[in-house]
């Protein structure tokens, strides 16, 4: 699974692959831990996945399919309304749903159905007439529910649904921000000498994973802000970029951290990888 651009911790990440390895991603999720945020983010991720259509990777976060996913705005992806005060997903939009998910996708090979706070937002009702499609699901559905306390829900909703949990963002810390949005700043600089300069203080390995880590995640808000999505990490920093680059352009910056995230694991000498990523930065900014 490709979890660029998300931030997602070890474990997580480890017990995701293995459910994809091994073809046993279930057909139900709830999503538990972390705060609201985190939850959200890991909702995105399983989203784009269930839709992508990448040969590679998924989600690969630029098909169609990915960037519909990711700016809410995809057919095959339902987000359970509410209604009222409360905002309670009642039990006759959970009938709804589930004639939906008996209904072919539209576009994708799967349908999927958020259910936000399902521990806050559905009753006794909604959660019963749930219960059935839990039961004896079609095999091109995903639900992914999230839940503040997931022992809140009903013990015959829990055993048909796998648990994960959507740990707390890794801090980062100032002088790595302040370095990440340094180069951030160089990347749309008229004069290369800004970019120079922050990238040459990618001196250790360490550094240089950390920081480019978190520039990684600027770009990732920033592509979001020019799909119409909301920025996860860092707004100021992500819309500076969205004003002054193309999609197509933070798509291959995206691209050319990675590689270099990628050319430092394998222990690059790190002149040798800030002249290359320099290079890069500029090749795709410039371009026409």
């Amino acid at each position: 699974m490709n979890f660029t651009g998300f931030a997602v911790g070890d474990s997580l990440m480890q017990q995701l692959n293995a459910m994809e390895k091994n073809a046993r991603m279930p057909h139900a999720v709830i999503i538990s831990g972390g705060d609201e945020e985190n939850r959200a983010e890991l909702t995105a991720l399983l989203s784009m996945w269930a839709v992508c259509t990448c040969e590679g990777e998924k989600p690969c976060g630029e098909c169609r399919q990915c960037v519909k996913a990711r700016s809410q705005n995809h057919m095959d992806i339902y987000y359970a309304k509410g209604k009222g005060k409360t905002d309670s997903i009642s039990v006759d939009e959970v009938r709804n749903i589930v004639r939906d998910s008996v209904i072919i996708p539209g576009e994708a090979k799967r349908k999927v159905y958020v259910l936000s706070n399902a521990d806050k937002r559905m009753g006794k009702e909604a959660l019963n007439a749930f219960l059935k499609t839990l039961e004896e699901p079609t095999g091109d559905t995903l639900f992914l529910l999230t839940a503040e306390n997931p022992k809140a829900l009903p013990v015959t909703i829990l055993s048909r649904c796998a648990l994960l949990n959507a740990e707390t963002k890794t801090a980062v810390d100032e002088e790595t921000l302040a370095l990440a949005l340094e180069i951030c700043q160089g990347i749309v600089a008229t004069s290369e000498l800004s970019l120079l300069k922050s990238t040459s203080q990618l001196s250790t390995r360490q550094k240089a994973l950390e920081v480019l880590s978190t520039v990684r995640l600027i770009l990732s808000d920033a592509l979001a802000l020019s799909v119409g999505g909301e920025p996860l990490f860092h707004r100021e920093a992500a819309t500076a970029l969205r004003q002054k680059l193309t999609k197509s352009k933070i798509i291959n910056l995206t691209h050319a951290t990675q590689n270099a995230i990628n050319k430092t694991n394998r222990n690059l000498n790190p002149t040798i990888l800030t002249t290359w990523l320099c290079g890069e930065y500029r090749r795709i900014t410039w371009q026409k």
